[in-house]
């Protein structure tokens, strides 16, 4: 990556990457137009080019981008979040949203980076998907796990509640009007419910 991509002005540098990012993040790797990022971010296909050298070189450039500002506030956020499983799940699903406020699209796109399938964005995203993945964990480390009934598998209890969350979020994006407050509801809903069936009353 070009570093002097840096030297732009920030307001240029996050209209190529949210651009970038949302196309991406909507098409997956192999479908996503750099013309249509042109149109996103308003900036000539040559600038484009000039920066990352081919579409794969600007993939790796936004995975890279994506992964470091999620996991810097993942980082941030469990520090100082709870030691119960579902209330640090939902502080996980809030620091999604508050990272919006400067890239849209940072959790559609690193959604569909875990479930990316071309082989050419593939060469690139192993450390990407590996280092989010052991930033989600690490949030959970303080989580006191003694408080679930004996029959829960806690990897099922993860996988479920994970792919069930990715789901409404992913639904959110669908309609091109992402409501926060909407998916806020329904997240919070759904831990509430998962809570009740998989927790022991004290």
């Amino acid at each position: 990556m070009n570093e002097k991509f840096f030297e732009l002005k920030k307001e240029k540098q996050d209209r190529m990457i949210n651009g970038a990012m949302k196309v991406f993040a909507r098409n997956g790797y192999k479908r996503a137009s750099t013309d249509d990022m042109v149109k996103e971010a308003g900036v000539s296909k040559g600038l484009w080019f000039h920066y990352f050298g081919n579409k794969l070189g600007l993939y790796d450039f936004i995975a890279d981008y994506a992964v470091k500002y999620m996991n810097m506030e993942l980082m941030a956020m469990s520090n100082r979040h709870p030691e119960d499983y579902f209330e640090t799940t939902l502080a996980v699903e809030l620091t999604k949203l508050s990272v919006r406020k400067s890239y849209p699209y940072i959790p559609l796109f690193l959604s569909s980076m875990e479930r990316e399938k071309d082989e050419e964005a593939l060469t690139v995203l192993g450390e990407y998907k590996d280092a989010y993945r052991k930033a989600r964990l690490k949030a959970y480390e303080k989580v006191q796990m003694d408080n679930f009934r004996d029959v829960v598998s806690m990897e099922v209890l993860a996988r479920t509640l994970g792919l069930t969350l990715d789901g409404f979020l992913r639904e959110e994006y669908e309609e091109d009007n992402f409501s926060e407050e909407n998916y806020k509801q329904e997240v919070e809903s759904y831990l509430r419910m998962m809570s009740a069936l998989v927790e022991i009353e004290e």
